[in-house]
């Protein structure tokens, strides 16, 4: 008796779980790798964000920042913001030389999509030189 409970009970439970359909749909933003900000910080006692404008290009993976004529770019505080649960290689971390551009790679939370971004800081051409 035993015995035939124990099977009717495991072909009930192969039947169920064997009919039931899942269906997983993931979130586009779970498959995102964007740079959806940027704030940089000057040596100061008074850490402020000194950048004045910024463009982020996703279609090329450029973001461009600018910062007052006359910044020092050698020695600043990147501060990146990425879309919802991704990730940034290599990591940020202290003072860093902007001079020149740098890349990161962005990874999206689950792992499949990778960017590599690039990052230009740039003075702000005065209203003077302008004219």
């Amino acid at each position: 008796m035993k015995k035939l409970v124990y099977v009717l009970f495991t072909m009930l439970l192969l039947g169920t779980v064997g009919c039931s359909k899942i269906d997983y749909e993931i979130s586009d933003a779970y498959e995102q790798a964007n740079i959806t900000g940027i704030t940089i910080y000057a040596v100061t006692d008074n850490p402020v964000n000194i950048v004045e404008s910024f463009e982020i290009d996703t279609e090329n993976a450029i973001v461009r920042a600018f910062v007052p004529e006359g910044t020092d770019l050698t020695h600043l505080r990147l501060v990146l913001t990425l879309s919802s649960g991704a990730t940034v290689s290599p990591a940020l971390g202290g003072f860093q030389d902007l001079s020149s551009p740098l890349e990161f790679t962005v990874t999206s939370p689950n792992g499949i999509k990778q960017i590599a971004w690039q990052v230009i800081v740039a003075a702000t051409p005065s209203a003077e030189s302008s004219i």
